[in-house]
């Protein structure tokens, strides 16, 4: 491990500390693999790349304005986990998602958040509360206040897929929160893909099951918690699965 200089001790007093940040350290930018990596997400995400369309790294690279290499890197991770397909001849595809893996997703989130519940409703700091509740209320402005507005579908699937995250982010467990990441990412095309129109009595269902996954968190009860979370992934991927193309 490398040496960083001596912190708060005396000079010369031969005791170098292991590991400690640099006083000036500043956070750096993302680097051009990164840029590219979240500018094709956004992509998919957006749908400028649908499932099954066939793109390639010098097409990626021109609409991202970034060069081949940060855009190839980005490409591998993304085949790694399952958002694109690289097939020889046939190019780069974004990864078609079917019912059935679909209903796979599904049966691995309800695992994950039901491992998450117990870890959440001990562990949630108050940040990690405001930030849920922060996300009810866009998930309602987007869905209750103003469905029809500019980017109001887009809007609700990131605020959705942020509002899992943070609960599942409060048990504060950085290997559950690596892999319920890398499976939102595919649940928010399945979100896309399925998409058929603001439907009200939906949408005012979905608000009532997340205030409820919301005040489970808030009361630290982890049994209610696990409770609410399963009942909102049942009837998640019911709809959902049911409007797949």
């Amino acid at each position: 491990m490398e040496e960083t200089a001596p912190m708060g001790g005396a000079a010369g007093d031969g005791m170098p500390q292991i590991g400690m940040p640099h006083a000036l350290s500043t956070v750096k930018p993302p680097s051009a693999a990164e840029a590219a990596y979240s500018g094709i997400v956004d992509l998919i995400l957006a749908r400028g790349l649908r499932p099954g369309e066939r793109t390639s790294v010098n097409l990626l690279a021109a609409r991202l304005g970034l060069g081949r290499m940060p855009v190839k890197e980005a490409v591998n991770r993304l085949q790694t986990e399952g958002m694109l397909s690289i097939k020889g001849r046939s190019g780069t595809t974004v990864t078609t998602i079917g019912p059935d893996a679909a209903a796979q997703m599904f049966a691995l989130r309800r695992a994950l958040e039901a491992f998450a519940a117990e870890g959440a409703a001990l562990r949630a700091t108050d940040d990690d509360m405001a930030r849920v509740r922060a996300l009810v209320e866009e998930m309602h402005a987007t869905s209750i206040d103003d469905p029809y507005g500019d980017g109001a579908g887009p809007r609700f699937v990131r605020a959705n897929s942020a509002f899992h995250a943070a609960v599942v982010g409060a048990a504060h467990n950085p290997f559950l929160d690596r892999a319920y990441g890398q499976l939102q990412l595919q649940l928010q095309i399945v979100s896309y893909l399925s998409y058929r129109g603001h439907n009200p009595d939906a949408a005012r269902r979905r608000q009532r099951e997340h205030e409820e996954i919301a005040d489970a968190l808030a009361a630290r009860d982890a049994e209610r918690l696990r409770e609410a979370l399963r009942q909102h992934g049942e009837t998640t991927e019911s709809a959902l699965i049911s409007q797949l193309p």
